[in-house]
């Protein structure tokens, strides 16, 4: 009776509030060091958050606008640098999602430390990584409103609804990597399945083509994308003005929501046996 009583605890939608609400200065100052660390002893320093992103960018409109001649089949996409810009809305994204995900598989085996203290919120570690990657990642949609602004023709009100957008992605994200960080502490080959995956999903998810250049029977395998309908919601309210799809946000939300709080039950129950493996 006691463990249906814990399990029932532990599925307690507000449980990942708590742990943050507890834990916010140190949450804080993990995501703050995970930053600074990124680009530790380089001379440019955050300037990489910036050069990284456009020498993609360049290199990836190059092979897919003049080589591929990839379009979206919408207003004011024709030319190459609304291409650029409608692209790297869905990299934007992504980045943050897989910048998450690959982050995590190290987060315990890398710090044997934190398991040993049996005070330390090992459980924050994951959402710290999420945070560091989805601050870093509001670099990109800084170049990208910079980007929209020249070469999309003006601004829309709808730009303010991305932050909504983006709680779908971060809920996911942190839901995947507990699992990633879990998991790579009792299977260290983990961590190489999930860059593959993670390639895998690059390709499958609508960034360098619209959804419907996919034949129709195809179609299924983006339905059951979450992330393809994250980078669609973002272009639609971020680059073409126009509202959510009130269903499919609302059934991606749940989808993340739900993922999140698997993921971090498997966490809280599996971190127990940290310490037996490091």
């Amino acid at each position: 009776m006691n463990a249906i009583f814990d399990l029932v605890k532990l599925f307690n939608p507000w449980i990942g509030i708590k742990i943050i609400l507890k834990n916010r200065d140190l949450l804080f100052q993990l995501v703050k060091r995970n930053i600074a660390v990124r680009y530790k002893g380089s001379v440019l320093g955050l300037f990489w958050s910036l050069a990284q992103p456009l020498m993609m960018l360049t290199v990836y409109t190059f092979v897919f606008s003049v080589i591929f001649k990839a379009r979206w089949g919408i207003d004011n996409s024709d030319s190459k640098a609304a291409f650029a810009i409608i692209m790297f809305c869905g990299m934007a994204v992504f980045n943050i999602f897989s910048e998450s995900v690959t982050g995590s598989c190290s987060l315990i085996t890398g710090n044997p430390n934190y398991v040993k203290k049996v005070i330390f919120p090992l459980e924050i570690l994951p959402i710290a990584q999420v945070s560091a990657a989805t601050v870093l990642g509001f670099i990109w949609f800084g170049l990208l409103l910079l980007g929209a602004i020249i070469f999309m023709k003006g601004l829309a009100w709808t730009m303010l609804l991305l932050p909504l957008v983006l709680i779908p992605l971060i809920l996911l994200s942190c839901g995947l990597s507990f699992l990633a960080a879990s998991l790579s502490v009792f299977f260290r080959d983990i961590q190489h399945l999930i860059v593959v995956i993670i390639q895998i999903l690059f390709f499958m998810t609508p960034i360098f083509y619209p959804i419907q250049a996919i034949p129709e029977q195809y179609r299924w395998v983006m339905r059951i994308n979450p992330l393809a309908s994250i980078v669609e919601q973002a272009r639609t309210v971020f680059l073409y003005g126009k509202m959510l799809d009130w269903t499919m946000y609302g059934t991606g939300l749940l989808i993340s929501l739900a993922i999140f709080q698997l993921g971090l039950v498997w966490f809280i129950k599996t971190k127990k046996g940290f310490a037996d493996v490091l």
